[in-house]
């Protein structure tokens, strides 16, 4: 048996060590992090974190006295030279007092613990109705602009919405909807409506509040309140599919005058690319926004020669067409309007992209319009290397990806270096393989053979290992080019 004269000279020579390694570690930490929950930056978020450091206290109070009897048991009882030959001492088997004051003292550091978790607990779960600042929070007697009168006694609600894996924010009292950045303004009580579209996620901004679950079928909801304008880091905190580490959203807190402005630029929606203007006329002697849209669209498709041939113009075109974005997002006053993707209204104004992966400022916290550039070009153009699973790319009905294999011809795989027995290596039978190469105008997709068509799979097995550039040749893939005038566009969107 190991003597404790020998352990104490271990710990002699090991705690030097040991402490500058704890040292190096906490050297590492910081309570004022961009997610550091130890932060708090409004009432909620203090209220856990002051419900937090009690606990930490009770526990290092354990601590300290267990650690501090352990070693004087272990000091006091220990084996000295001459005690190999003494019978063992007296050994007891318990002490009634003994145990019923250490069940009494964990029962009152219990009640300690208890008491302001079930205080935080009520406090967060129900609205502060009773709170100084919850009055002044109603839209009524804070919001400048547009209100309906139904809503004047109400608060402000954000309906959050939590899809694999991107955020949604519906303000229904405005009628706007953002996407991956909200705003909200400081000092006023928001209610938050959490529901999730697919599976279970959690929504978290750490410095502002904690974790609620958005779950699918059940309507949960949480309160809010920043204390101060600022910018403010949030993510999915449950485990919710491969991308999960990749959702992230951020929170800009604002003066009330700022968030005023920044709901009537949402309402005002996106303009026309390249201020493409309707002509007045005298059922619309003054176009709005709308009308510019649907006068952009007609040109496009009446007569196209009359659209500008900027990198703008012919982004909003392959947009809208061939790159079928529309299917899935939306812009606000455009033909667009997907609703299984984020809303691209204002996207240019955002300063991140792909739910907060792609950072669009520089070191001052300004958007920079170049980064910003290259971030959208990066993101519509390898969205699979960014955010792995993302459904921009990979959705099996509307993924990007599904360009790659759109429009193509026996005749243009040719061109790359594909053969009749590159079909055969792939799974298909010769007698289609033969089919395919005798019709080498025909989309490959609908060839077929006694009611035999190769597969989407097996077209894919054929062309794996083809380069973006050879993929543009051969099917409807958008080019380098075509990828940065869509980029382009998308930067008009403020």
């Amino acid at each position: 048996m190991v003597s404790v004269s020998l352990m104490l000279q271990y710990l002699r020579r090991t705690l030097p060590w040991l402490s500058l390694l704890a040292v190096s570690l906490l050297a590492g930490c910081s309570f004022t992090g961009k997610q550091s929950a130890l932060d708090p930056k409004g009432p909620v978020a203090q209220v856990q974190d002051d419900l937090f450091w009690v606990t930490v206290y009770v526990n290092c109070g354990i601590f300290v006295v267990v650690a501090a009897a352990l070693f004087y048991v272990v000091v006091k009882y220990r084996e000295r030279p001459g005690d190999e030959g003494k019978p063992m001492p007296p050994q007891g088997h318990g002490n009634p007092l003994i145990e019923i004051g250490l069940i009494a003292a964990s029962v009152f550091l219990l009640v300690i613990i208890a008491i302001p978790t079930l205080k935080a607990i009520w406090y967060t779960h129900e609205l502060p109705v009773d709170e100084e600042y919850y009055e002044p929070s109603k839209l009524g007697i804070w919001y400048g602009g547009r209100v309906d009168s139904e809503a004047k006694d109400d608060i402000l609600e954000i309906n959050v919405y939590g899809w694999q894996w991107w955020w949604s924010f519906e303000y229904p009292q405005f009628g706007i909807t953002s996407a991956n950045e909200f705003a909200i303004p400081a000092g006023k009580v928001v209610k938050l409506n959490l529901r999730s579209v697919d599976v279970i996620h959690s929504f978290w901004l750490p410095k502002i509040a904690g974790k609620v679950d958005l779950m699918p079928g059940r309507k949960n909801w949480m309160w809010i309140l920043a204390d101060e304008p600022g910018y403010y880091y949030g993510q999915c905190a449950e485990f919710c599919g491969e991308a999960h580490a990749y959702m992230l959203f951020r929170s800009e807190v604002m003066t009330d005058g700022d968030f005023q402005k920044w709901v009537e630029a949402y309402q005002s929606g996106a303009a026309a690319p390249g201020g493409f203007q309707a002509q007045p006329d005298k059922d619309k002697p003054d176009p709005t926004a709308k009308d510019d849209w649907m006068a952009w669209s007609e040109t496009v498709r009446k007569n196209p020669e009359a659209i500008p041939g900027d990198p703008v113009h012919e982004g909003a075109e392959l947009f809208m067409g061939k790159a079928q974005c529309i299917v899935c997002h939306a812009i606000d006053n455009s033909p667009a309007m997907g609703q299984t993707a984020p809303n691209l209204t204002r996207l240019a104004d955002r300063k991140s992209l792909a739910a907060g992966i792609l950072d669009n400022t520089g070191p001052d916290g300004i958007i920079d319009s170049e980064k910003q550039l290259d971030n959208l070009y990066q993101w519509i153009a390898h969205s699979e290397d960014h955010k792995p699973g993302n459904l921009m790319y990979y959705r099996a009905d509307a993924g990007l990806r599904n360009l790659k294999y759109t429009g193509v011809t026996f005749g243009k795989l040719q061109t790359v270096g594909i053969t009749e027995q590159s079909l055969v290596a792939a799974g298909v039978s010769s007698a289609l393989a033969q089919k395919i190469s005798a019709s080498p105008n025909a989309p490959i997709l609908n060839v077929d053979v006694d009611s035999e068509m190769m597969t989407k799979q097996q077209l894919m097995r054929v062309m794996d290992g083809l380069t973006n550039e050879q993929f543009s040749e051969v099917s409807d893939w958008p080019t380098e080019t075509e990828f940065r005038k869509i980029a382009a566009f998308l930067q008009t969107l403020k």
